[in-house]
């Protein structure tokens, strides 16, 4: 059963596409703010490409490096 969101967190998505390195899935999530939402992120896929959402509005696309040594940040896909 989902918890009931607390006043001071948010509901996240991290969209993971098929890649080559896994199938496509969707994370939801709650976390306090979007950094706690990357932190996350980072333990999720690493190796991947990924974009983020916070109350479905895209923060961006993200890859961490598969040794977790560095991001590689984008803005939000258009259209």
């Amino acid at each position: 059963m989902r918890r009931p969101m607390t006043p001071f967190s948010q509901t996240y998505q991290l969209v993971l596409a098929e890649d080559g390195q896994g199938e496509a899935q969707t994370i939801e999530f709650e976390a306090s703010a979007a950094d706690a939402a990357l932190y996350v992120a980072q333990r999720q896929c690493k190796g991947r490409a990924a974009e983020l959402f916070e109350n479905k509005r895209s923060l961006g696309r993200l890859q961490c490096s598969g040794n977790g040594g560095y991001w590689i940040l984008s803005g939000p896909r258009s259209g």
